[in-house]
């Protein structure tokens, strides 16, 4: 994979949220020693795609769970769900009714994404368009463009499409048609 410009990543995801504030916010970025506490907190040194996110874009709050330090240690939140070094998933990306995104720390297939929707008893590798199982940074930057490309839909059309996403029509990473109507 190619070089990432992580400071431009950042420069667009605030640029979607001033366009569209009822998305939320996103955290500012951590730290290289908070990044070293939460690796040695979680039991786990991050993927070096992620982990230059969590310093060069954001901590999450947005698209993202947050990473943050509480009373409990390091954890995503809003449920604070810490990683499982010996699953080797961490669930970065909370999806609703018990299904999330994980992001494998360790292993063979350390560094790519996963859904986690074990409510149906399923975990599968969400794959790019070659059939690979997708890096962090190649589902990131997919999901990022997509949301540009809706960007001024309404939040019912943006629901849909990240519906499609999430649950992999097609292939997992890739989205539904954007709406032909935006109204």
């Amino acid at each position: 994979m190619t070089a990432v410009d992580w400071p431009a990543v950042r420069t667009r995801v605030l640029t979607l949220l001033e366009c569209d504030p009822e998305q939320g916010t996103t955290a500012p970025p951590l730290t290289a020693q908070q990044v070293a506490e939460a690796e040695a907190d979680l039991g786990a040194p991050f993927p070096p795609d992620y982990r230059d996110y969590l310093l060069h874009v954001s901590a999450g709050g947005w698209f993202l769970d947050e990473l943050r330090r509480t009373e409990h240690g390091w954890g995503w939140a809003p449920t604070h769900r810490g990683a499982d070094p010996t699953a080797g998933l961490a669930l970065i990306a909370d999806r609703g009714h018990g299904a999330a995104v994980g992001l494998a720390l360790t292993g063979p297939h350390r560094g790519t994404v996963w859904m986690d929707n074990r409510p149906h008893h399923e975990v599968y590798p969400l794959r790019a368009e070659d059939g690979r199982a997708a890096t962090f940074t190649e589902w990131l930057l997919d999901w990022l463009a997509h949301m540009e490309e809706l960007a001024g839909a309404t939040p019912t059309q943006r629901g849909q499409v990240a519906y499609c996403w999430h649950m992999g029509v097609e292939t997992p990473i890739d989205w539904c048609p954007p709406p032909d109507s935006r109204g």
